[in-house]
């Protein structure tokens, strides 16, 4: 099963998750530093002045999951993901691409429920690199 594994907790073998669709990452923002110069048109980009290199704005992955355990369950399966993942700086590796890995704090940050299936989205702000 395609899933995420965040720290040692795989999203599918320990609660179940299905992912819904392929992760969602932003690139990650140069951080700029530009001057207007008085009086006139130009601007002074003063971006890779002291190092000589662009940085970078952290990034944001975004992972959509089903929750394929039975409706009673589901609350169980919530709080268990809360106690484990929210709040938490975890290493992060996708298993499309099992060798690299993401740095970042990690929340949960949406739960729906309907009649026949419950999803869970799972955000991170991860390290640029």
């Amino acid at each position: 099963m395609q899933g995420v594994t965040f720290g040692i907790k795989h999203s599918y073998r320990e609660w179940g998750l299905l992912l819904k669709t392929r992760p969602v990452m932003s690139p990650p923002k140069p951080k700029t530093k530009l001057i207007q110069v008085p009086g006139s048109d130009k601007v002074i980009d003063l971006t890779e002045s002291l190092t000589g290199n662009v940085h970078y704005e952290p990034r944001t992955i975004k992972c959509e999951f089903w929750v394929v355990d039975g409706r009673l369950k589901w609350s169980a399966v919530y709080s268990s993901i809360l106690d484990e993942l929210h709040g938490k700086r975890l290493q992060i590796i996708m298993d499309d691409d099992p060798n690299y890995y993401y740095i970042g704090r990690v929340s949960v940050s949406g739960w729906e429920s309907e009649q026949a299936a419950s999803t869970i989205t799972i955000t991170a702000e991860v390290e640029p690199h």
